[in-house]
């Protein structure tokens, strides 16, 4: 067996020399260090090694002083190969418990997150050789392929470089270069070094007006420095770093950047960068009223702009000679209604200043009112209008676009129903304010045309005589029309008149000698009233409710009733009532509603209650027995009820 091929498949198992994916030179190193990163090794071992696979006489030179890597590949090995990217990734996912115990026993000081973004977003990652004679800080590998451990301060030893993967990142902030050997997995750190640190300082203690001029100053850690300022026209200057006094020509924004880079052992350059804006100026003042123009007993809040430009300070704003302080707002209230102008000054701790003004109006307010609100057609309302400016200059008024004087009031009657709307102005030096009421005209007369059903009681008469008895039932039921209007007074009050007509039924039974005799006739009731409603719903509600006494006229048609008998023939009986025309009492109750909203037209409900007797005489009352029957009262109550439409003008 060749010696090459004894120390591929028996070197690792042997000698246990080749730990982190090869052989190294017996040297024990600490990791970052830390000596405990490194399990010691026998004698034995060591020149075991040293005997069997001796280094590369360049190579060794070169890693004089770290313990060498002589092959790759083995037991020792961290994992398969990772040839590809997604082999790569793969061992970063498959050993990630592994990957963070070793890195926490090598004390590296970076965030293995970082890491572990940066191989699988692919972020830095490339492919390279490793020449004989680099030196990685510390490596990863497997003791005897199984326990995962780590080494450090080793050295590539071998003939010819080999194939690895080098990652590139930031972390906590330094730059590190780590590899990983495609042939065994085994990560190893490379090199890193601390990023560049920049800091700026823009002081503004320097700023002249004179001069002008502004200060700054700069600082560089781990790289060279260079600072450029953006001029407000968009050109750039170079400035010196450190302590610096810059000369503008024009006021603006200046952007100050300092920059910080230097250049890693790997090649890649770090750079680290800072910039502050500053706003350079001399001092000026800006005052806004909000609102500018208010009402009399308004608050105004007037908000001051101060500025000192740079390298100054705001010392003391005055607003009408009142100091101000930060943040520079004041709510003000005026007395009177008027134009006022209010004056700032700003003073800086430089002894420079500025001064600013606005102005605030101050308008006079008015009220009004109309009494009542609410009026009938051709009905008086007084308006009265209250113009109020404070201690402030004398006032205007016009009501309706006329002029109006003290006492500010004007009488207006309308001819027409609608709503009204009344305008009242009031100007002077500070504006202008006018203010609207508006007033309701209600229509006076409504008129009712309805159907009438009426309903009473079901009266019982007896004749008496030696064996008649009669029964009559006297205009019970019936139906008809009618009509009515009404007259409002007043909201409240209405006064309601008319009349109506209605067909009803007279029946009357007749028992003589036993007989039994019927007779039917219709008659016709008339009625003509006047009444006082009273309104219980408020002016402008939608429905109108209504009730009141009324005093009524009733009349009556005369019929002549001849009764039948069973069998048909006549009974031998007539009976003629009278009823003479009557004066009664009586309540009345009514409801509207408009089909829409002040609506002319609606729809009608309403009852009347009536005390009615009804006296009639008896002028003919014969039967077999031959006897007339008395005179005699019908007591009724009737009731009508009506359903109609409302319509008013």
């Amino acid at each position: 067996m060749s010696q090459s091929r004894w120390l591929a498949e028996y070197a690792p198992i042997r000698t246990r020399a080749a730990r982190p994916c090869a052989t190294r030179d017996p040297v024990r190193a600490p990791v970052n260090g830390h000596p405990g990163g490194i399990r010691a090794r026998s004698a034995f071992v060591l020149f075991l090694l040293a005997g069997l696979i001796p280094a590369a006489p360049a190579a060794a030179q070169l890693c004089e002083g770290a313990s060498s890597i002589t092959r790759l590949g083995g037991a020792n090995r961290f994992s398969a190969p990772v040839e590809d990217q997604e082999s790569l990734q793969a061992l970063f996912v498959d050993h990630r418990d592994e990957i963070l115990a070793l890195l926490e026993e090598a004390n590296w000081s970076g965030d293995p997150d970082d890491l572990f973004a940066a191989v699988a977003a692919w972020r830095g990652v490339t492919s390279t050789a490793f020449d004989p004679g680099q030196r990685v800080e510390w490596m990863f590998f497997r003791d005897r392929g199984e326990t995962p451990t780590v080494s450090a301060n080793l050295c590539w030893a071998g003939d010819e470089a080999f194939a690895s993967w080098e990652i590139r990142f930031n972390s906590n902030g330094r730059w590190y270069s780590m590899i990983v050997p495609e042939s065994c997995g085994n990560l190893a750190l490379l090199a890193e070094q601390a990023l560049p640190k920049v800091t700026l300082d823009l002081d503004i203690g320097g700023l002249s007006c004179n001069d002008r001029t502004f200060d700054f100053q700069s600082s560089c850690a781990d790289g060279e420095s260079a600072v450029t300022v953006r001029l407000p026209d968009g050109g750039e200057r170079s400035a010196a770093s450190g302590g610096a006094s810059f000369l503008f020509t024009a006021e603006g924004d200046y952007t100050v950047v300092a920059t910080c880079s230097a250049t890693s052992s790997r090649g890649d350059r770090l750079e680290d960068s800072v910039s502050g804006t500053i706003a350079v100026g001399c001092p000026s003042c800006s005052v806004t009223a909000a609102p500018a123009e208010v009402d009399l007993g308004e608050s105004s809040t007037l908000t001051v702009a101060p500025s000192a430009g740079h390298g100054a300070e705001v010392s003391r704003v005055l607003l009408d000679g009142r100091p101000l302080a930060s943040p520079y707002t004041r709510e003000m209230t005026h007395e009177g209604a008027d134009a006022f102008t209010h004056t700032v000054v700003v003073e800086t701790n430089t002894g420079q200043s500025a001064q600013c003004s606005t102005e605030v109006k101050v308008a006079p307010t008015v009220t009004m009112s109309i009494e009542p609100e609410r009026v009938l057609v051709r009905q008086t309302a007084v308006v009265t209008v209250s113009p109020e400016n404070g201690d402030g200059a004398p006032v205007t008024v016009a009501l309706d676009g006329q002029p109006l004087g003290e006492p500010y009031q004007r009488e207006v009657v309308h001819a027409t129903d609608g709503e009204f709307t009344h305008t009242a102005t009031v100007e002077n030096a500070g504006g202008g304010n006018e203010v609207s009421a508006s007033i309701k005209v209600d229509r006076r007369w409504t008129l009712l045309p309805t159907l009438s059903s009426l309903s009473g009681d079901d009266v019982h008469i007896s004749v008496l005589g030696p064996d008649t008895r009669d029964r009559l039932k006297a205009c019970v039921d019936g139906v008809g029309v009618g009509f009515s209007a009404e007259y409002r007074l007043s909201y409240p009050l209405g006064i309601m008149f008319g009349g109506n007509t209605i067909n009803c039924e007279v029946d009357w039974w007749l028992h003589p000698g036993g007989r039994t005799g019927y007779a039917g006739a219709d008659i016709e009731m008339k009625k003509f009233f006047v009444g006082l409603n009273v309104h219980l719903t408020r002016p402008g509600s939608r429905v109108d409710w209504w009730l009141g006494p009324l005093v009524a006229q009733l009349d009556y048609s005369s019929p002549s009733l001849v009764p039948t008998g069973m069998d048909g023939a006549s009974v031998d009986a007539v009976y003629k009532p009278e009823w003479p025309g009557e004066t009664v009492v009586g309540a009345n109750m009514g409801l509207k509603i408009p089909f829409k909203p002040d609506c002319p037209v609606g729809l009608y409900l309403g009852a009347f209650w009536l005390d009615s007797s009804m006296k009639a005489k008896s002028t003919e009352v014969r039967g077999e027995d031959g006897v007339l029957g008395p005179g005699f009262e019908l007591r009724k109550t009737p009731v009508y009820v009506n359903a109609g439409i409302s319509i008013e003008f």
